[in-house]
């Protein structure tokens, strides 16, 4: 890929020696002499990655990052300040602003060249759409890899197979990896006093798992048990705060790919809160239906205890409800499970 470098420069010479250094690599440069020119090319052409001289006529660096922040079309350009400056506080005021790095002048090519990189592969990074499926989790990881900030992430992290009935962890537990599903379903759960179980999650191939208390260096605060045979892909704790901590930039993306089933779980619990039992099992039916099954394979397979379970009722009502909406014409009960057969008429129960 051929990237677009612009290089903001009122100093002739050292303008064309960059120039040579960056053309020599095969990056694309356009150069503007001075601080009011840079903006406008900036805004105009849209760079892969500006260098900017911070003392120059017209707009000095500071004013040029500043009106290129507050533009949405370029707050995001990767921005390094060229400087003769080696002051401490000329560095944060710089920072402050928004620059992604600084390169001290007199500068050696090559040192140039690795920041440059180093900057551009973290851009595309961010830049770049990744979902919590298994193939955009591996793209995710070997894009940061390249990256400098993140090269103690592990290369190959290790997989782990687990049978229906096995515990992935329990509360109490302190957690020393995160862990992401390959494959097959695990189920979280806490008890209370009296021995009942309360699901606080069924996740599948693409969830991530413990995720939480490695954030807030907490034990587990929930138990996490395997539904039917899982592939798990184990992520270990230095690699994912090494990740989270370098960088807030990646830390926020990769948290909105932790984070997708979270909304989803604080609006069941307060469905559990304030709906109806009837509405609750119609709410869990759905919800189940929707994030597990397909076209191909249509009933619901999940045990009728663990249902109970994340609808916060008692098997025997459970029983009876499903009971009802047989006879209502809104499901069918068989060997295999349970199949929605009439999902506009269940869905009315939940207004």
């Amino acid at each position: 890929m051929s990237y677009t470098i612009l290089l903001i420069e009122d100093n002739a010479e050292m303008a064309d020696n960059i120039s040579s250094i960056l053309q020599l690599a095969h990056y694309q440069v356009n150069h503007a002499a001075n601080g009011k020119t840079g903006v406008e090319l900036a805004q105009k052409t849209h760079p892969d990655l500006i260098l900017c001289d911070i003392m120059m006529p017209e707009l000095d660096g500071y004013g040029v990052i500043h009106i290129l922040n507050n533009d949405p079309d370029t707050a995001n350009i990767p921005f390094i300040f060229l400087t003769a400056k080696a002051d401490k506080n000329d560095f944060r005021a710089g920072m402050n602003l928004g620059a992604d790095d600084y390169i001290t002048k007199p500068f050696d090519s090559v040192d140039l060249l690795k920041v440059i990189e180093m900057r551009l592969k973290k851009s595309e990074l961010l830049k770049s759409n990744y979902t919590n499926t298994p193939g955009d989790v591996s793209a995710f990881f070997s894009k940061a890899r390249e990256i400098k900030d993140f090269q103690k992430l592990s290369e190959n992290r290790p997989s782990r197979s687990l049978r229906k009935k096995d515990l992935l962890f329990m509360e109490g537990q302190l957690p020393n990896d995160l862990y992401f599903i390959e494959k097959g379903q695990i189920k979280t759960y806490k008890v209370n006093y009296d021995g009942k179980e309360l699901i606080t999650g069924i996740h599948k191939e693409g969830d991530f798992l413990g995720y939480v208390p490695l954030l807030e260096d907490k034990p587990y605060n929930e138990n996490a048990e395997v539904l039917e045979d899982v592939r798990i892909s184990v992520i270990p704790k230095s690699d994912f705060l090494s990740l989270v901590y370098s960088s807030k930039d990646v830390a926020r993306k990769f948290i909105k790919m932790l984070s997708n089933n979270l909304e989803e779980m604080e609006n069941r619990l307060l469905d559990i809160a304030y709906q109806s039992v009837r509405q609750r099992v119609a709410s869990a039916l759905i919800k189940i239906n929707e994030r597990f099954q397909d076209e191909k394979h249509p009933v619901i397979t999940i045990a009728r205890r663990d249902i109970s379970n994340i609808v916060g009722t008692a098997t025997e009502s459970l029983n009876r409800t499903l009971a009802d909406f047989k006879d209502e014409g809104l499901i069918e009960i068989s060997g295999d499970g349970l199949k929605i057969i009439n999902k506009p008429k269940l869905e009315k129960l939940l207004h």
